[in-house]
């Protein structure tokens, strides 16, 4: 039987129909599904920022206590970084394990630790820290302009004290175990769950969450900026310890020059010099391994979700989509929400 235009056209029509039907039905699928992933790590991050705080609560009581009776105060600043330590490992390490138990995920798929080539770790560690160097070089010049208007950062990292094992355990608490926890839940946990939505999207959503976080807004920025440049190198080597390595050089320069500081090491127009010249030297460094890896690789800085998304379902929603998707989970505008509330805050105490 030969089908008339007209039957051909309807036919066409009923197939065009149900594509779309059927696109829209994936569609729907996938973006209910993105919203249960959202909402789980949502709360997955509300729980960690909550779980510090109350630990912290409880840190702050037991070391006025301690201060009450004839406690120096360097076995303060020991026991001060001794539960600090023990805060940041203890709130990352519990609700990660509760995260994956409810969720059912394997740690193996979403934290991937593969070795990563001396020669590409490092030319990609001075491009972490030149981007670093100039964020902390821009918070300080937005810091001092703050002042003029009052506003003083209330965040102090400072040392309390000159012995050796003190400022090893200022390094430690400091340096090494935020770089650590942070990389592990923003990096691992977040990023690492939502990249089978595609690398664009993952990096932008941990960036923020990352940014967030911290609760001021001098660093809030910057956060992020750092948030986009630490993703983005562990997407590109399908690893975390890229961005654990360079987030902990950068807490330990900046613990060292507050060492340097208090210590009185070296004038202040000399600890300014010191400053500039790492800053100066981190930028050319991270401008040659720039172009070193161009040169091996030149589609190395470039992302594409085409080639990085395995779930088919991913595909039929835009990138616009599912930031839409996750910003406006239950659980993430939480965690937001409690963000919003700790910025606020700082700038009530400022």
């Amino acid at each position: 039987m030969i089908n008339t235009p007209q039957q051909n056209f309807i036919n066409r029509s009923y197939s065009y129909n149900n594509y779309n039907s059927s696109l829209d039905y994936i569609k729907h699928l996938e973006k209910r599904n993105l919203r249960k992933k959202s909402n789980a790590l949502g709360f997955f991050i509300f729980s960690y920022i909550i779980t510090m705080t109350v630990l912290s609560f409880i840190t702050t009581f037991i070391l006025a206590l301690f201060s009450m009776g004839s406690t120096k105060l360097t076995n303060n600043f020991i026991l001060s970084h001794l539960y600090y330590i023990f805060i940041a490992v203890f709130s990352a390490l519990i609700t990660s394990l509760m995260y994956i138990v409810f969720s059912k995920s394997d740690i193996n798929e979403i934290i991937i630790c593969k070795k990563v080539k001396l020669s590409l770790l490092l030319p990609l560690t001075c491009i972490g820290m030149g981007v670093a160097m100039l964020a902390n070089y821009a918070s300080d010049i937005i810091l001092r302009n703050f002042s003029i208007f009052g506003i003083e950062n209330t965040i102090n990292f400072s040392s309390s004290s000159s012995s050796l094992f003190t400022n090893i355990l200022y390094v430690i608490s400091t340096a090494l175990v935020p770089a650590l926890a942070e990389e592990f839940a923003f990096r691992g946990i977040l990023m690492g769950s939502l990249r089978k939505y595609g690398d664009s999207f993952a990096i932008i959503a941990s960036a923020v969450m990352f940014g967030a976080m911290h609760g001021n807004i001098v660093q809030i920025p910057f956060a992020f900026i750092l948030g986009l440049i630490f993703a983005y190198i562990d997407c590109k080597t399908n690893s975390i310890l890229p961005s654990i390595i360079i987030h902990f050089i950068n807490n330990f320069y900046a613990v060292l020059m507050d060492i340097f500081h208090n210590e009185n090491i070296f004038s202040d127009k000399g600890y300014y010099i010191i400053n500039f010249i790492f800053i100066f030297v981190f930028c050319i460094l991270s401008i040659i391994s720039f172009i070193y890896i161009v040169k091996k690789d030149r589609n190395f800085f470039k992302l594409s979700d085409k080639n990085d998304i395995s779930n088919v379902y991913a595909k039929s929603l835009t990138l616009k989509e599912k930031n839409t998707t996750f910003f406006l989970s239950a659980g993430v505008i939480t965690s937001l929400v409690l963000f919003i509330f700790e910025t606020i805050s700082a700038l009530a105490l400022m």
